[in-house]
């Protein structure tokens, strides 16, 4: 699949400007965002891309802040390729331990920390592999409520799933079959798919091409949610909705930690109780209970 990268400048940067940007153009088609202020990246499938709709866009927001852009075309093939052959597997030894490698690339290091929960999936810089920051404190967070028992025999929602990373990982610590996997985006979904056949579990995964309007009414134990600050605020009544009346636990990434007071006190204002909050570089990330 051929890309055009849109590269826009923010001046003077504003976080806020930013976060609506990569929600706006996530609803037209955009599937990736890199931010290095005072520059956000985002790219979108080449077929999709018009220039008049991101003018039209990008005029919005005249009054703040001065908005300009350029594009690069970014063939198929150049898209992962030297992004992948940089990858290294992570491993997180917390609890009983987690490592993410991709199909191939075990013998980049000699060896493996042994570790229980072991996942292969396919690169895809655009949905992740687990080395974003907010991925490795969501995997953390599910390590340590492994570790607590709260994960075996429990009914999981992973919202966002992207490559599956989280959902797979809660599938291999025994959630109840099978652990739903959302993403609004039809590749990721197809990704999500075929990485639960690489971990030999397709059974207990079910990828579902969605937004939050399908999460089922008091059905699950624990919802993980990596996305948008403004999706997850807008979502909370959602996530109240979702968790098992008896309570639930729900775990929150994809926001910069300056972020982190906006979403406790939506969350607090439902009901949710404040277990705890985790940063990784700009990143955070937050566990909370509904009792």
């Amino acid at each position: 699949m051929d890309y055009i990268a849109v590269s826009i400048s923010i001046q003077p940067y504003d976080q806020d400007i930013a976060d609506m940007l990569v929600a706006e153009l996530g609803d037209i088609g955009y599937e990736s965002f890199q931010t290095e202020p005072p520059v956000l990246d985002a790219y979108i499938d080449a077929t999709l891309f018009t220039e008049p709709h991101l003018k039209l866009l990008l005029n919005q927001y005249g009054s703040g802040s001065f908005l300009s852009y350029k594009t690069a075309f970014v063939p198929e093939g150049n898209w992962n390729k030297d992004w992948e052959s940089q990858l290294l597997p992570i491993v997180i030894t917390q609890g009983k331990g987690c490592s993410v490698s991709a199909p191939g690339k075990h013998s980049m290091i000699p060896v493996l920390p042994k570790v229980t929960y072991r996942l292969v999936i396919e690169p895809d810089m655009t949905f992740g592999t687990g080395h974003h920051p907010t991925t490795r404190l969501m995997i953390e967070f599910l390590l340590e409520l492994d570790a607590r028992g709260l994960v075996r025999n429990r009914r999981v929602l992973d919202l966002g799933c992207g490559t599956g990373v989280l959902a797979i990982l809660a599938a291999k610590m025994g959630a109840a079959v099978p652990v739903h996997a959302v993403d609004i985006n039809r590749r990721a979904r197809t990704a999500c798919t075929e990485n639960t056949r690489r971990n030999r579990i397709p059974h207990k995964v079910h990828a579902i091409q969605g937004d939050a309007s399908v999460i089922l009414n008091g059905r699950y134990d624990l919802i993980m949610a990596n996305i948008h600050r403004n999706i997850l605020i807008d979502e909370m009544d959602t996530f109240v909705r979702g968790l098992s009346p008896q309570g639930g636990h729900l775990l929150l990434s994809g926001f910069f930690t300056g972020d982190t007071d906006d979403i406790v006190q939506q969350a607090l204002s439902r009901g949710f109780r404040l277990e705890e909050i985790c940063n990784n570089e700009d990143w955070a990330s937050i566990h909370l209970f509904l009792s």
